[in-house]
């Protein structure tokens, strides 16, 4: 699942990232796999990791990736093979026709995060799943912004 993202960071944007979690009881592979970021001004994707190998039961991914920070924006794990929308993301607003390859998917899960919960220019931070790894398929529920960020480690709630 996608775990935490910073997109967007106190002066220069630099340094951004997207973490992926393992919460199942065994290895996932990663193969056939992609991160995929999309602009919301068009629905389409501008950036795409292809992942490989596999993540340990209980393991944390950073990928080094820059997320656009407009409003609003969002990412997307799709399996390359089947073509199925894996995990998805919409921050600063709703994206509920991204154009991934050849197909049409709604980034949104159940009610979307509130458009004002943003990760912050003016405050360090990101968008983190608090709890670490809960995946309740409501982004307003789920997500949250906090002052400490953890790529490749569990979230913390911070103000």
């Amino acid at each position: 699942m996608i775990n935490e993202i910073d997109y967007d960071q106190v002066g220069a944007d630099s340094g951004g990232f997207v973490e992926i979690a393992n919460t199942g009881g065994s290895a996932a592979a990663l193969d056939a796999i992609a991160l995929v970021l999309v602009n919301g001004g068009d629905g389409l994707e501008y950036d795409r990791i292809d992942l490989t190998g596999s993540l340990a039961a209980g393991a944390y991914l950073s990928l080094a990736v820059e997320p656009q920070n407009g409003a609003p924006d969002g990412v997307a794990l799709i399996d390359t093979a089947s073509g199925a929308l894996l995990d998805a993301f919409s921050y600063e607003g709703e994206i509920t026709a991204a154009v991934i390859g050849s197909q049409t998917y709604n980034l949104v899960e159940g009610t979307a995060l509130a458009a004002a919960v943003a990760d912050s220019n003016t405050v360090d931070g990101s968008l983190a799943r608090i709890p670490d790894g809960q995946d309740g398929n409501n982004a307003a529920s789920d997500w949250a912004f906090t002052q400490t960020k953890t790529p490749g480690a569990a979230n913390v709630a911070a103000p």
